[in-house]
């Protein structure tokens, strides 16, 4: 936390007082404000350019500690945001407590012999504290039934999990991710941030013109910036 906190004050320090540096601090100040709040469901809806990625971080992190919770884990749908990502958080954390995982990953490639078992352990069984991975990794993991796969379960319980850009979770399986999303919130203890710039509709029930489509969302989301509307970058 100390960590991540000096950088955003570095950040901060080295940054003028734009409009859009205004917004990313007032982001900041209220991500570090809302963070001490129960277990749950929560979305953090900032335009692009806001910051949000530090900043749901920033939340993150002080949730955890705030709940006793043991890890951090972002779900990107961009293998590229993912990359950038990670350089990002590797850069203010070390390689030592960030694992970055996805198919361009291959552990194989490692020469040192140590370190190569320890990477593909590492993304077998996600025991980091800050754990950078794909949308498809993680819900492969919740829905998948091989021994490798299953491995993460036990450390995917007990975390704070951000979905990055959530508007793109695929909507044919949208029913199906939100029914686990729920369950490992109500008996694994495991809070969910959704982020975006355009928050999806997931809270409640969400019926159509066909009966069939009716969708079952989740019953409460807390919106961590009051009045998003508010922000224009």
């Amino acid at each position: 936390m100390p960590l991540l906190e000096s950088r955003l004050n570095s950040f901060k320090s080295q940054a003028g007082d734009s409009e859009i540096n205004i917004i990313r601090n007032q982001v900041q100040e209220q991500c570090s404000k809302e963070a001490d709040s129960p277990v749950g469901f929560y979305s953090l809806t900032v335009p692009t350019g806001g910051g949000k990625t530090l900043s749901s971080l920033l939340w993150a992190m002080k949730h955890a500690i705030h709940n006793g919770q043991k890890r951090v884990i972002i779900a990107i749908p961009y293998t590229s945001i993912i990359m950038q990502t990670a350089s990002v958080l590797r850069d203010i954390f070390g390689d030592e407590n960030i694992l970055e995982h996805h198919c361009n990953i291959d552990p194989e490639r490692i020469k040192d012999e140590t370190l190569r078992e320890k990477m593909k352990l590492a993304t077998e069984n996600w025991d980091y504290p800050i754990i950078v991975t794909t949308n498809v990794q993680l819900f492969e993991s919740l829905f998948g039934n091989k021994p490798s796969i299953c491995r993460k379960l036990h450390n995917i319980a007990g975390s704070v999990i951000i979905l990055d850009e959530v508007q793109t979770l695929p909507t044919d399986y949208l029913q199906p991710i939100v029914d686990s999303l729920k369950t490992y919130n109500k008996l694994f203890h495991v809070s969910v941030l959704l982020t975006t710039a355009s928050q999806p509709v997931l809270c409640g029930l969400i019926e159509g013109c066909n009966p069939r489509a009716t969708f079952s969302g989740i019953e409460h989301i807390k919106e961590i910036i009051g009045s998003p509307a508010n922000f224009r970058v």
